[in-house]
């Protein structure tokens, strides 16, 4: 089994990865922002070290799972690349079906049947096939290489944070580069992988086309290619994104605005375009979403709680309750939904060594937010007031752990459904712990103390000439 995923060649490669990769990518960083190279090699050197981390678990201590699976996928497709490129760049815009199972029949090689099955599980096959031809097809190398993607849209979205709020640096650092579960979940030949770096991707290309209004067709591009990695993969995501976002421009605009007339007058019209959008895209899609359109998200949810109750998933799972596929029906399990995304798997219900990392950062998370609501309830209902994004933070988190609470089945789905939505909800948590906030550093006092002399300096120098003149 271990032979069928690494090899020598595979790890010798991996290696060589490790060591060039990220530092071509370093090399851009140093040049655009030097003054957060620091962060940056911090951030992918931690990241990497969670993929090889991922990885190996799955590998030695699971003895296999999605990932592997995924790869043999991907395995699959190289075997039709191989055999004939045409047949490969077809296999990549086929639909599922007899179709897509010809090209596989051709090279007698196959992913696993549940997996070519699924529309979603095949599109991580067929975009990780595409990162697997410099991957070399190694198991380590592909993944590496796939994570090295996945953080240069992490980090696009971590400068956007940084952009944004320049005080609050220790704040974004455990937010969206040292959150263990982003780190060890989303890593490797994964859905939540694409779908994670995918919504950080969103957000910070929304902010600069429709906000900062600096369109380029590279950031355009890319935004198209993580909507589609969304929608084809998860695209419930869709569901809690858009009604924040299209608050968070909305409003950004409105502040923009001088005149308060023209604010109260275009406040409410904004806010009715948006929910005019919001319904057209998320009601009048069923096409574009499938079974998780919104007329069929309920009976989804549904489904899922009842196999559930059948036990299937042992003593891994977790129950919110019984409901229908209604609005009261869901109404009625909205707190534990909203609860077990946030907070879950509770130390005291971790039952494998894979969800003690989990279980001790839920422990941290739940303890901040009784802090945090106890102690600042005023200051953080001000903070929202005052800043619209963290508006489409707040928004964001529940919309996202509402849905993943009724539809997740198991604390393994669990913990890695709910990352999405992590860099938001902790960074809402410590928005507002002033000890966080940045300090002068020794290094930034000294070159102000460095300024402050040369301006004296200056001054002193113009004086002196002024009195030659005079």
């Amino acid at each position: 089994m271990i032979l069928n995923f690494i090899s020598a060649f595979d790890l010798i490669y991996a290696l060589i990865l490790l060591c060039i990769l990220p530092r071509i990518f370093r090399g851009r960083v140093k040049r655009k922002n030097p003054e957060l190279l620091k962060y940056y090699n911090t951030g992918v050197y931690t990241k990497l070290i969670g993929t090889i981390f991922f990885c190996s678990v799955y590998i030695f201590y699971y003895g296999g799972g999605d990932t592997t699976n995924y790869f043999i996928g991907v395995r699959a497709c190289l075997e039709v690349l191989l055999n004939n490129p045409l047949d490969y760049l077809k296999l990549l815009v086929a639909e599922n079906g007899v179709e897509l199972n010809a090209f596989f029949y051709e090279v007698k090689s196959y992913p696993p049947i549940y997996m070519l099955r699924d529309s979603r599980t095949m599109a991580v096959i067929k975009l990780s096939s595409i990162f697997a031809i410099p991957g070399l097809g190694g198991f380590y190398s592909t993944s590496i290489i796939i994570s090295l993607f996945s953080f240069s849209w992490i980090w696009k979205f971590y400068i956007f944070f940084r952009t944004r709020y320049p005080n609050k640096t220790k704040a974004i650092n455990l937010a969206v580069l040292y959150l263990p579960s982003s780190i060890f979940w989303a890593s490797g030949i994964m859905k939540d992988t694409y779908t994670f770096c995918a919504t950080c991707f969103v957000v910070f290309a929304v902010h600069k086309i429709f906000i900062e209004k600096k369109r380029n067709f590279n950031t355009f591009f890319q935004l198209i290619l993580a909507l589609y990695i969304i929608i084809t993969m998860k695209s419930y995501i869709m569901f809690a994104l858009l009604p924040g976002l299209l608050i968070f421009t909305n409003f950004e605009r409105v502040k923009k605005i001088k005149s308060k007339f023209v604010k109260i007058i275009f406040l409410p019209f904004a806010f009715f375009i948006a929910l005019v959008i919001a319904n057209a895209l998320l009601f009048n899609s069923d096409d574009l979403f499938g079974k998780y359109s919104a007329d069929n998200l309920l009976n989804e949810a549904a489904v899922q709680n009842a196999d559930l109750k059948r036990s299937v998933y042992g003593e891994n799972s977790f129950d919110i309750g019984t409901f229908e596929p209604t609005f009261d029906g869901i109404l009625s399990v909205f707190i534990p939904a909203i609860s077990a995304s946030l907070f879950r798997p509770y130390i005291t219900e971790v039952n494998n060594t894979a969800m003690l990392l989990s279980g001790l950062e839920n422990t941290l998370t739940l303890g901040l937010a009784i802090w945090a609501l106890l102690t600042q309830p005023f200051s953080f209902l001000k903070s929202l007031r005052k800043d619209s994004f963290l508006i489409f933070c707040l928004l964001f988190t529940l919309t996202l752990a509402f849905g993943v609470g009724v539809s997740a089945a198991n604390f393994g789905a669990l913990v890695r459904y709910k990352i999405p939505f992590l860099p938001f909800f902790i960074f809402l948590l410590l928005n507002n712990i002033k000890r966080l906030d940045n300090k002068v550093s020794p290094d930034n006092l000294s070159s102000k103390i460095e300024a402050t002399d040369n301006q004296i300096n200056d001054d002193n120098f113009l004086i002196n000439q002024s009195r030659k003149f005079s």
